[in-house]
């Protein structure tokens, strides 16, 4: 029997194999987080018994928040699980995808596993063609930041419609923005990871809001008990949960503003509001194994197509200025690894 190739795993910032004990930039995560409401629910709740299969009371609490149905909620440990239910639920064997600009890596995996084609653009066509299944628009894109208007998304996601393609909006790091109007459809699926914004990403707690068609394909994929109670807890406990979003993003946001200023006398610098920017380094593999060297992590974009840039995730000023410091004395040539910075 011949099988396929194994592939590997899609490149990913943040923890790793190897010890780590430095300041980690590569996570676009809250730096005050855990949300300490999310966190007590994960803490309490009950280990000790099979939830519900259906997961309804948690999926009813998101539905009403959101002003949706129960059955338009789909539960994950992770986005990249809903990325990959989704490419087997509507994408078959040869079939397309379109992203908008790179994108996130597991989707590009979960293409590469059904064996379909992944197409990047750098702007999406006013027609689609016939033969595209799904279509990926990151919401800010990760690790540029880029989002589309509100025109421009309802224009895509009219597209969409008319050839029968979903539209998939990644707004993983979208709480870290001013919320904009999304368009509404058979067509649009929300992806929402709320570990972001929270400072929770252990937990992996993530949602999908789609049509109740979409939404049954998507639950048809999941094995029993797909959710552990703890994330299932978080979720739950999301509405609750915004006032540490509303008392600690502005924060975030000033700091990334200062980090993307300092870091803008380094070299050219894209940053649209979230929590992590891109700096032109050069090579971005030797940057960042330098500032590995030094206990700094960040993230090298060679795996977006970005060979040149970094991505870095802000955190407190204190510790942003380490990190301003490290990238200066390598620009100078006076720190331990001598990498030139542009």
């Amino acid at each position: 029997m011949s099988l396929p190739p194994l592939l590997p795993r899609a490149p990913h910032g943040g923890p790793s194999s190897a010890p780590f004990q430095g300041l980690d930039f590569s996570v676009n995560t809250n730096p005050y987080g855990p949300n300490p409401v999310l966190l007590r629910a994960v803490r309490n709740a009950d280990h000790s018994h099979y939830p519900d299969p259906a997961y309804l009371g948690v999926r009813q609490r998101l539905a009403a928040w959101h002003g949706r149905e129960a059955q338009e909620v789909v539960l994950s440990t992770g986005a990249s699980d809903l990325l990959h239910r989704l490419v087997r639920a509507f994408v078959p064997s040869g079939g397309r995808l379109l992203s908008l600009h790179a994108p996130f890596g597991e989707l590009a995996r979960a293409a590469a596993l059904q064996r379909a084609q992944l197409l990047v653009v750098d702007a999406l066509p006013a027609q689609l063609p016939g033969n595209v299944q799904l279509v990926y628009v990151g919401h800010p894109h990760n690790p540029t930041g880029r989002r589309l208007s509100p025109e421009a998304l309802e224009t895509v996601a009219h597209a969409c419609a008319l050839v029968g393609a979903l539209l998939i909006l990644d707004e993983a790091y979208a709480p870290f923005l001013t919320a904009l109007p999304l368009p509404q459809g058979e067509a649009v699926v929300r992806l929402l990871s709320p570990g972001k914004a929270h400072g929770l990403v252990g937990a992996r707690p993530a949602y999908a809001l789609a049509s109740v068609q979409v939404a049954a394909r998507l639950e048809n994929l999941a094995p029993a008990w797909h959710l552990p109670a703890g994330t299932a807890a978080a979720l739950a406990a999301l509405p609750e949960a915004q006032p540490f979003l509303e008392a600690t993003l502005p924060l975030v946001q000033m700091h990334s503003r200062a980090l993307a200023a300092e870091l803008a006398r380094l070299g050219p610098v894209e940053h649209h509001g979230t929590p992590y920017l891109t700096l032109e380094v050069g090579d971005a593999a030797a940057v960042t194994a330098a500032l590995l060297a030094q206990g700094l992590r960040v993230r090298d974009c060679t795996s977006y197509g970005l060979p040149a840039l970094i991505r870095v995730s802000s955190r407190t000023d204190e510790e942003n200025s380490q990190l301003i410091q490290a990238l200066q004395r390598f620009r100078t040539g006076t720190g331990a690894a001598r990498v030139p910075v542009r």
